[in-house]
């Protein structure tokens, strides 16, 4: 039911002023739209009226409350029944405020996943030109003749070469284990 049809619907029983209706949320709108085909528009979870006279919405509240919508067969809303309720001391600010909020949340998540992409994409970015740098200072090297890996700054990586020392016994010296484990004892 659209907001135009419930205004439609309640402007019968006394003047509608205001009409606020919440829509499912996407993740069951597509759920069901992919169960029952493509057919299917918007759904709307719960609602909020305003009527112009606070006696006139009590009265309204009280009498239509669990009371069928039609009594048609061949109306879509054949077997709904109204769930209506007064509610005492509640400002139409309560709900925009509600809804400006949601919609202030929903805008900071969106700029802190777009800050981090920008972040992701400028490291991303640098790297490449680093890359690119390198590949550039190893080129001019190989045209030079020189070889050899070049880090960042452009300067080249030098490799050191150790030679590993002789061991002190080859392991046939069994005195020389004899006389380490009785030092140990």
């Amino acid at each position: 039911m659209t907001p135009t049809k419930v205004k439609a619907l309640l402007s019968d029983f006394a003047e509608v002023t205001r009409v606020y209706l919440v829509e499912e949320d996407p993740t069951v709108r597509k759920r069901r739209r992919k169960e029952h085909g493509k057919s299917g528009g918007k759904r709307y979870v719960e609602g909020w009226v305003e009527m112009a006279s606070k006696r006139k919405a009590k009265h309204i509240a009280q009498s239509l409350n669990t009371t069928p919508i039609s009594n048609q067969k061949r109306n879509p809303h054949f077997g709904d029944l109204w769930n209506i309720k007064y509610l005492p001391k509640f400002k139409w600010s309560h709900l925009t405020e509600k809804v400006a909020y949601e919609r202030r949340v929903r805008e900071q998540k969106l700029r802190v996943e777009m800050m981090q992409a920008r972040r992701e994409n400028a490291a991303y970015v640098q790297m490449v030109e680093t890359g690119k740098k390198l590949d550039k200072i190893e080129e001019r090297k190989r045209k030079r003749g020189e070889d050899g890996p070049v880090v960042a700054g452009g300067e080249k990586k030098i490799r050191h070469k150790h030679k590993q020392k002789a061991p002190l016994h080859d392991g046939s010296d069994k005195s020389a284990k004899r006389a380490l484990l009785g030092g140990l004892v």
